[in-house]
């Protein structure tokens, strides 16, 4: 194994009778939050009323900032942060799925900073890793999907630029953390396969390219994703069941904690690092969806490139009972499978769907080189160039739905 360092330090309540401890944690922060919601989902449900009391009751005074986007606006959070400052806020309090996180802890970096813009701090432009700290943030997830309730990461989307960054720091990762499947069950269905979509990309990233070395991480990973397997088509017949929720939500969890990578070699998230590029030029592609669209080609181009054919071959023995004497073959057949998954589950498109024209691959490339890699490439288990990355987005349009039998794979 690969020597690695690990530190956790968000406190976890699952389940919806946790709620008390949650709330009673939030008074260690401060006597006012700000509370970051998205488009208005959780007052629509009554959730937020919910919320409201329990900080109520605990004298925590709140103000509400509402309006935070699917890939959430540079402009937005820069909007929130001044909000915060002007009602000096002690903690923020997100409450909702990825975006809001992301958004909330981009603002609590910008309140403790006293900044006014958070683009200046994102991976390719002059301030990254500047910042020096932030308030503390707690998350009430709706989406499972992103992690973001345990991560040190935020992305954040320009459309000005058509640009799509992160900004990363160890003091963003949020001190508290209520997981209440509860509020997952009035979740769209698109949403919750998109959210799905996004786990498992968590745990294929390193387990495709860190290699061999971690047995244990290797295990642990294909859990996850078993789970996500069978638990996302049983949420899609019974989405008002808060078990099968429950089980994709700690899935989420688990899949982007660190414990997946531990003892592995340590890679690029490149499945990342080219759907941000891609989101950030169509901002309403959803990122579980982009990642969605980018797994076929993507596994395909590493079995046509020879790149970490075993390690495919490996997934379709772990989560698809695959074994042939050959591991391109058995690779080919993980893929094959995996897109009709895919499929079953409304998650296979090509790129030209989502208003990605083939005209545009160059440009979103080139992106994806100038934020994620050193201009000429992104390291992949070898150099991924320009044109690679053409070719990957190529090969999605060849993902056209004919609704295959299992029989007929």
């Amino acid at each position: 194994m690969n020597s690695f360092e690990i530190h956790i330090p968000t406190r976890i309540y699952f389940g919806n009778s946790k709620a008390g401890s949650f709330f009673d944690r939030l008074k260690d922060y401060g006597s006012r939050a700000l509370i970051v919601i998205g488009g208005g989902s959780v007052k629509r449900t009554g959730y937020l009323d919910e919320v409201t009391d329990h900080l109520s009751s605990r004298n925590i005074d709140y103000v509400l900032f509402e309006g935070i986007e699917p890939n959430p606006h540079a402009a937005t959070i820069d909007k929130a942060a001044a909000f915060g400052k002007e009602n000096s806020v002690d903690f923020v309090l997100a409450f909702g799925g990825g975006s809001v996180m992301d958004a909330s802890k981009a603002i609590a970096g910008l309140i403790h900073n006293d900044e006014k813009e958070i683009w200046p701090f994102v991976l390719g432009e002059p301030k990254y890793k500047t910042m020096k700290g932030a308030l503390p943030v707690a998350t009430i997830p709706t989406t499972a999907a992103t992690a973001s309730e345990v991560t040190a990461h935020a992305v954040i989307s320009n459309p000005e630029v058509k640009g799509k960054s992160p900004i990363s720091y160890p003091f963003l990762k949020p001190s508290a953390s209520w997981l209440n499947p509860v509020y997952h069950t009035s979740l769209p269905l698109e949403t919750t396969r998109d959210g799905a979509s996004d786990i498992l990309s968590h745990v294929f990233e390193n387990y495709i390219l860190g290699g061999n070395e971690s047995p244990l991480a290797d295990r642990y990973s294909e859990g996850v994703m078993q789970t996500v397997i069978e638990a996302l088509p049983n949420v899609l017949e019974d989405p008002e069941n808060e078990a099968l929720r429950g089980q994709l939500l700690w899935a989420s969890t688990m899949a982007l904690n660190t414990m997946q990578t531990a003892g592995r070699v340590p890679t690029t998230f490149l499945l990342h690092n080219l759907e941000h590029a891609l989101s950030g030029y169509n901002p309403n592609l959803a990122h579980g969806r982009g990642l969605a669209i980018l797994y076929p080609a993507y596994f395909k181009w590493l079995v046509q490139n020879d790149r970490c054919v075993d390690r495919l071959a490996l997934l379709g023995e772990k989560l698809f009972d695959i074994k042939t004497a050959d591991i391109n073959e058995s690779a080919a057949e993980f893929i094959a499978v995996f897109e009709l998954w895919l499929e079953n589950n409304g998650l296979y498109q090509r790129l030209t769907d989502q208003d990605i024209p083939v005209e545009s691959f160059d440009e979103i490339a080139e992106y994806a080189l100038r934020v994620y890699g050193d201009s000429e490439k992104i390291d992949a288990a070898g150099p991924i160039t320009k044109e690679n990355i053409v070719e990957i987005f190529s090969l999605t349009e060849e993902q056209v739905t004919e609704k295959l039998s299992a029989e007929e794979i």
